[in-house]
């Protein structure tokens, strides 16, 4: 699918943000610029994309003509097996392309609380619930995102009752609802 007209677009909206961002005056309504600027952020994403998915669409039409040649067969060969590499990277970038065009869900870009309580089972509940909070709390951090405690109840075996976390990042909401995991991130054990 050609994408240049919601492109072209895109990228007047994006010069327009940043000519917005640059301005004395652009914080002075703090919910606004937040708002402004998750969408330059989006937008910014957007065009990376862009550019690599016509950076790729180039190179490959350039390994294409290069492995039909006839003058040097091994660097025919060497074009020739880039090709299905830059195929896949073109397929992989239209569709990211394709989740950067949708408009976004209003939560996006929203801090995520993570809750975990021990249900009923006594003990083992409560361990079960610690090690929930292991188990997010590494996957956070693989992630690279920011993880504050608010409250836990800790259990007498070393366990929890209830605990609460504040996921933080670019956009911690964002992979929460394309995962296996519930948007909001709780749990119950």
């Amino acid at each position: 699918m050609d994408y240049s007209a919601v492109i072209a677009g895109k990228r007047t909206r994006f010069a327009d943000l940043e000519d917005i961002i640059g301005r004395p005056n652009f914080y002075d309504d703090a919910k606004k610029a937040g708002e402004m600027l998750r969408e330059h952020r989006s937008l910014q994403n957007l065009l990376t994309h862009w550019d690599a998915f016509e950076k790729t669409q180039t190179e490959l039409a350039e390994n294409r003509v290069m492995a039909k040649s006839q003058e040097d067969k091994e660097f025919a060969e060497m074009a020739a097996a880039e090709i299905p590499i830059l195929e896949q990277r073109l397929v992989d970038l239209e569709k990211a392309i394709q989740e950067s065009i949708l408009p976004p869900d209003p939560l996006e870009g929203r801090d995520v609380i993570l809750e975990i309580r021990a249900g009923t089972g006594g003990d083992e509940a409560s361990l079960f619930a610690a090690d929930l909070l292991r188990m997010y709390s590494r996957f956070a951090e693989t992630k690279g995102w920011k993880i504050e405690q608010l409250d836990s109840s800790p259990s007498e075996v070393g366990g929890f009752k209830e605990v609460r976390r504040s996921i933080s990042s670019s956009n911690p909401t964002k992979f929460a609802s394309k995962s296996a995991a519930p948007p909001a991130l709780a749990a119950r054990a």
